[in-house]
């Protein structure tokens, strides 16, 4: 099939499953009403992400009953319920409450916002937005400017992520960043929480933690070692375990006490790329890895690598419930379609803009596959064989593709272009100085 032909279909296929995934309280997660017929916080907005590249104004609508529906919900201490089933009210237990949901929940105002400058909406929802950003503060048990995270307590609902987790902080610096952004929009009367750490802050945190440079570990590891230890982070960590990670060409994808994950998380790693939390040469290195060791292959693009094996540190025995966190599936290796929309946008965010028209053209391919028919948009599919795995007709797929594709079209990032623009002069300051000791940004 002609690339043309073959990605204006998978666009209008698309389509179809966003506009299937509509409801009057906002985007269900699967079209399927045997996949994901709630109102999942985290998936909504990613839909919503989608929706924002189509300019279509009922998924923009959609987007904006998400929110409405985040906000009824909401509990007396700020949390954004993980799900919730908008015919019932039944509001999931089955993972208890997931951090990454207030998160998404201050970055999708911010999204309504720059794309409809309805300030009433906004102001009608602030206490709220307050109230979810004074619960995400209280997950920082020791207070050290990064959110601790319990295992498993994010979208890799059934992975040994724990503590200090990238993919979480990371959204952490962009709710904050959209947060200042937002208050800016509202009258001078407007009431405004004043967080315990800046934006500039914690980009910083994550830098110094979760960036492992050999440069400073040769060079300035005791400068780098106080430093840690005056903001309370896990110095531990990088002191006990030196011997073994000297250096890593991505973000490490969690870090605890004297324990860290080895290996790289792509969702962390590429929202660090397109939040700007990531520095030209630490995305160049992220890129670069993740071609190399095959993260987009068969399809675009695996959840981690390499994947954890039984017998190995970071594996847990739960792993083997229903059979989905085997090597090379689900969370634990498995290729997330959703995340390779993220993957393509990181690629025009970087310029290597070849690349990005190469992957989103096998990200079609990917979405073509199915089980039962062509053009599935299925939730995510075997890391090894390419075979589909998860349910079908799932909304971030087909949101996901249209956003990557409207990038390879205009190289625009809706969302992070604005996050970007509002990036603290600190935050560019510091890795200035980083890029320096760094030593540039050639290959890995």
């Amino acid at each position: 099939m002609n690339p043309t032909t073959h990605l204006g279909e998978a666009r209008r296929r698309a389509m179809d499953i966003l506009q299937n995934c509509v409801t009057p309280h906002g985007f269900r997660a699967s079209a399927l009403v045997a996949g994901y017929p709630q109102i999942w916080a985290r998936d909504s907005i990613i839909t919503f992400l989608g929706a924002a590249a189509t300019n279509d104004s009922t998924l923009i609508a959609t987007g904006r009953a998400s929110l409405e529906t985040m906000s009824a919900y909401q509990s007396q201490r700020g949390l954004i319920q993980l799900n919730v089933n908008p015919d019932t009210g039944y509001i999931s237990t089955e993972n208890a409450g997931a951090t990454d949901a207030n998160l998404w929940y201050i970055l999708g105002h911010y999204l309504y916002f720059q794309l409809t400058n309805d300030v009433e909406f906004l102001a009608n929802h602030w206490a709220s937005i307050g109230k979810a950003l004074l619960w995400l503060e209280y997950q920082d048990m020791n207070e050290c400017g990064l959110l601790e995270v319990p295992e498993a307590g994010d979208w890799m609902d059934l992975l040994a992520v724990r503590y200090n987790v990238l993919y979480d902080n990371v959204l952490y610096y962009a709710a904050m960043l959209a947060y200042e952004k937002l208050l800016t929009c509202l009258s001078e009367q407007t009431p405004a929480y004043q967080p315990f750490i800046s934006p500039a802050g914690i980009h910083e945190r994550i830098n110094l933690l979760m960036w492992i440079d050999r440069c400073w570990v040769a060079d300035h590891f005791a400068d780098h070692l106080e430093k840690l230890k005056s903001i309370r982070l896990e110095w531990f960590m990088v002191y006990h375990n030196l011997g073994t990670i000297s250096s890593r060409p991505f973000y490490l994808p969690w870090v605890a006490f004297r324990e860290y994950g080895d290996w790289c998380d792509s969702l962390g790693n590429l929202l660090a790329i397109l939040t700007g939390v990531a520095d030209g040469h630490r995305t160049e290195h992220i890129l670069r890895y993740m071609q190399q060791v095959g993260m987009a292959e068969p399809y675009p693009t695996k959840a981690i690598y390499p994947a954890i094996y039984p017998g190995e540190s970071n594996w847990r025995e739960y792993y083997r419930s229903r059979n989905l966190n085997m090597p090379h599936q689900y969370h634990n290796g498995g290729i997330w379609p959703m995340i390779g929309g993220l993957h393509v946008a990181a690629l025009v965010r970087h310029k290597w803009l070849n690349e990005a028209y190469r992957l989103l053209l096998v990200l079609a391919e990917a979405n073509y596959q199915g089980s039962e028919r062509e053009w599935e948009f299925n939730e995510w599919i075997h890391g090894r064989t390419g075979h589909p795995m998860g349910y079908a007709q799932q909304a971030w797929s087909a949101a996901m593709f249209l956003y990557a594709d409207y990038a390879v079209q205009t190289h625009k990032l809706p969302l992070f272009d604005d996050l970007l623009l509002a990036k603290p002069a600190e935050a560019v300051a510091s890795e200035d100085n980083e890029f320096t000791m760094s030593g540039g940004g050639g290959p890995v």
